[in-house]
């Protein structure tokens, strides 16, 4: 609980990884990927609520035998919901599952929530009190939402209709421009700028604090009201809390498994959170 809010914490790992098979469960410095979140959400000092939101048989096998090695208080903190078939698909949003954890929690044992954090298996880093460090953020700043990023570079190309076109000259600017359905009146409106000359491009040193991030995955807090008004994660007043390292990582593709295991390797890591 943070200023009288109560907070679930749900970890979405369904069964059926076709990119990895097995790879929710699959061991990382000798935990199951997805015991890493449960782990991270067990060690906050403000998560009320831990639901495993699964379809996976082994996740919940694995998931009852550490339960009942914890305390009890502890034991009390935890629920295991069977994600619905439905929610458990290639195409289930994530949303599906949230919102079902939210409101079974409520109908079966009274438990309401007022912010809901979203912590995916596949992000297993979150190092160095990653997951208190984004409820404090979000709750200081009195958004209804917020979200972990990385920063990229800001040299982004796209293709658009068999043609690369580099994505930073056309940027949408709030201009004063002449407005030709009104006698060429000059009106301030949003137009795109389009310089396709990419030798006058800026430096990377010229963007400032015009930084972009790219939602890695990691972390979701959202509004309980606003999570079931939109049924989406993301709210009206969003903030991106960027993070760096190893905990930018998201295990996707087997490559990515070797990434983060040299990185604990050179790192001398003994945990992840």
């Amino acid at each position: 609980m943070i200023n009288n809010k109560k907070i679930l914490a749900v970890v979405t790992a369904r069964a059926g990884s076709k990119g990895i098979p097995g790879k929710n469960f699959r061991p990382l410095l000798g935990k199951p990927l997805f015991m890493w979140s449960m782990q991270a959400a067990l060690d906050s000092k403000y998560v009320d609520t831990i639901v495993l939101s699964s379809n996976c048989e082994e996740c919940e096998k694995i998931h009852i035998n550490w339960v009942e090695e914890l305390e009890v208080e502890q034991q009390n903190r935890i629920i295991f919901w069977q994600r619905p078939e439905a929610y458990s698909t290639d195409t289930s949003k994530n949303e599906d599952a949230l919102i079902h954890a939210l409101i079974s929690t409520d109908q079966c044992y009274g438990l309401k929530h007022d912010v809901v954090i979203n912590l995916q298996p596949t992000s297993p880093c979150r190092l160095n009190g990653l997951l208190d460090k984004c409820i404090e953020k979000y709750e200081e700043g009195n958004y209804d939402s917020l979200l972990t990023g990385s920063e990229i570079t800001p040299f982004l190309w796209q293709k658009k209709d068999g043609k690369w076109e580099y994505m930073m000259d056309n940027v949408w600017r709030w201009k004063s421009v002449p407005t030709p359905w009104l006698d060429n009146k000059i009106q301030d409106r949003w137009v795109l700028d389009s310089n396709s000359d990419c030798c006058k491009r800026k430096m990377r040193q010229e963007f400032g604090d015009e930084i972009l991030l790219h939602d890695n995955g990691s972390i979701y807090l959202t509004d309980s009201k606003i999570l079931l008004d939109k049924e989406c994660r993301i709210g009206y007043n969003p903030y991106v809390f960027k993070t760096e390292g190893i905990n930018n990582i998201q295990i996707d593709k087997e490559d990515d498994f070797l990434l983060i295991e040299k990185m604990i390797e050179t790192k001398g890591l003994e945990s992840l959170i």
